[in-house]
């Protein structure tokens, strides 16, 4: 049984009740930590309650806080697998920060370590680390795996000799699941040494990705020359790492698209890469904002995030207004915006390709509008017909 006498702190235990968690559970017990568990019931299976039970009362006889989150799958749409691991890290991590638990401690071992690699590799995921790491963050829960070392006989020996009760989970037994049936035809068909050498294997690939992850690092940056982006060292795993968690499949259709087109936009999960203009933003999707002023007297000097209420400025950034503008509103710039000029009514985004501005900028830039949601001004760039004049009121400064 691996040694767990380094872990001395307030942990929570994620138990399942199966013999791996099990096992955990009572061996960080028995070192004297202070220790929380937490279950999560999926009610798939007719034996769901029966390992809701016996957690319960192995925390009961020790005096350990018990957690329960229930999951109904009838309740969820799309892939139930994603939303069940999110969920229960989700837990755990609330359960954390509420208690004041340094980290969510869980059962995995080496069995698991083997068959996450062997999924990634048939699958071929981008994955930041190969395998399970012993010390990470998942959902905002710092999550610790102290049995990688050790093999699933290891730990249902373990419960067997010392009396701990513990439920199996019959869903594990078929192959109807991707991980069971490597679990069932590779992983349970090796010997010891077979699993040390694939151990060995997932260590070498995972010093070959730092290495490679330590040059990316170091040419990771918000704003590149386009050329000089497409000639980055291992320019995929570059894109893994702005857009983690897809397939390899999907970051080259990736690289097809910035290496064929000249104008390319690519979004995913909060974060933008722009190629136009010869370069390259990568940055996060900032939020909208948007600021109404009911009368002048709101109108005074100030800045604001993205942009600078004076009564000094250029003649681009001048605004005159009258009582009937009011409540005029100030925010960022929306696709379908037009404004009235002189010669007739103009998109706003055709000011902006007009001008090459990038879409980093685009996105945020400000337009003033009047009671009636009219586009009276985009600073820096155009006055309507109606609201410019030589002795204008008040500027409105893009930052």
């Amino acid at each position: 049984m691996t040694d767990l006498k380094n872990f001395k702190g307030r942990y929570l235990v994620a138990v399942s009740g199966g013999p791996d968690s099990m096992a955990l559970l009572d061996v960080l017990w028995k070192a004297g930590n202070y220790l929380e568990a937490a279950h999560v019931n999926y009610h798939r299976r007719d034996t769901a309650d029966r390992d809701e039970k016996l957690v319960r009362q192995y925390c009961e006889k020790h005096q350990i806080p018990f957690h329960l989150l229930n999951v109904y799958s009838n309740e969820v749409e799309g892939n139930f697998q994603a939303y069940a691991r999110k969920a229960r890290y989700s837990f755990f991590a609330s359960l954390c920060k509420e208690n004041d638990l340094e980290a969510v401690m869980v059962a995995h071992h080496k069995d698991d370590l083997i068959e996450t690699y062997l999924m990634q590799k048939e699958k071929k995921l981008g994955v930041s680390h190969y395998g399970l790491a012993e010390d990470t963050v998942i959902e905002g829960a710092r999550v610790i795996r102290p049995f990688l070392e050790m093999d699933k006989k290891a730990l249902l020996k373990y419960c067997q000799e010392n009396e701990i009760p513990y439920g199996i989970d019959e869903s594990n037994l078929h192959n109807g699941y991707a991980r069971n049936r490597i679990r069932h035809q590779i992983v349970d068909q090796m010997d010891d040494s077979e699993k040390e050498k694939i151990v060995e294997e997932i260590e070498s690939q995972n010093r070959c990705l730092q290495e490679k992850q330590n040059i990316i690092e170091e040419n990771a940056r918000d704003h590149y020359d386009a050329e000089e982006f497409l000639a980055l060292p291992y320019l995929i795993d570059h894109l893994r790492m702005i857009f983690p968690g897809h397939s390899l499949r999907y970051y080259e259709e990736m690289l097809k698209q910035l290496t064929e087109t000249k104008l390319c936009v690519l979004r995913d999960d909060g974060t933008i890469l722009a190629k136009e203009y010869g370069s390259v933003d990568i940055f996060a999707i900032p939020q909208d904002y948007e600021y109404v002023f009911q009368s002048p007297e709101d109108l005074k000097e100030r800045e604001y995030e993205h942009f600078r209420l004076s009564f000094y400025g250029n003649s681009v950034e001048a605004l005159t207004l009258s009582e009937e503008d009011f409540p005029i509103t100030i925010r960022n710039a929306k696709a379908g915006d037009e404004i009235l000029m002189r010669y007739g009514t103009k998109k706003i985004n055709r000011f902006f390709i007009d001008r090459k501005i990038p879409l980093k900028e685009r996105i945020t830039w400000p337009v003033v509008l009047n009671r009636k949601d009219e586009v009276i001004l985009l600073p820096g760039l155009g006055c309507d017909i109606y609201h410019y004049s030589q002795k204008p009121g008040i500027y409105v400064i893009k930052l």
